[in-house]
C-alpha cells in the first residue's frame, strides 16, 4: 500500500473518530468569525462546532438556536443530518424548514417568527437578530 493511501486512510479514520466524539459533545466550540456565507449570523459546522458572526457575540438566543442545530446533528449523525436538513430546505424553503422551526421554538424565538422568520428579521421583531437586508 502506498504511503499516500495510508495517510488518506489515517485521515479518514481520524475524522470518523473525531466525529463520533463530537456527536457526544454537548458543549461544542463556538468560533466567532467576521463573515458567514449567505448573510447568516450563525451556523453549525459539524463536527467542528458553531460559527457565530462576531457582531453577534453576545446574542445568547442566536447561540442557543445554533445549539439546537448541534443537537439535531447529534441526534441524527453527520451525513443523515446534512442530507435531511438540505432536503427539507429545498422542499419547504428556509422559513418553513422543520429543522429551523424546531431551533426557533427551542431557542425562545417569539411565536410569530416561527414560520415567517425572514420578515421578522427584516422588521426587527426577531430575538435572534435584526437585519433589514436579510435574505435579499
Amino acid at each position: 500500500m502506498k504511503a499516500t493511501t495510508k495517510l488518506a486512510l489515517i485521515g479518514i479514520g481520524s475524522f470518523i473518530i473525531y466525529n463520533e466524539i463530537q456527536k457526544r459533545n454537548d458543549n461544542p466550540k463556538v468560533f466567532y468569525v467576521n463573515r458567514i456565507p449567505g448573510g447568516f449570523n450563525g451556523c453549525i459546522l459539524p463536527p467542528f462546532g458553531i460559527l457565530i458572526n462576531e457582531s453577534q457575540r453576545d446574542n445568547k438566543i442566536l447561540i442557543e438556536h445554533e445549539k439546537v442545530h448541534w443537537q439535531q446533528y447529534q441526534r441524527e449523525g453527520l451525513l443523515p443530518f446534512l442530507a435531511n436538513y438540505w432536503a427539507e430546505h429545498f422542499k419547504h424553503g428556509y422559513d418553513l424548514n422543520p429543522y429551523e422551526i424546531e431551533a426557533r421554538l427551542k431557542s425562545g424565538e417569539i411565536p410569530c417568527c416561527l414560520h415567517n422568520y425572514t420578515e421578522c428579521v427584516r422588521n426587527g421583531l426577531s430575538l435572534t437578530v435584526h437585519n433589514p437586508n436579510f435574505r435579499h
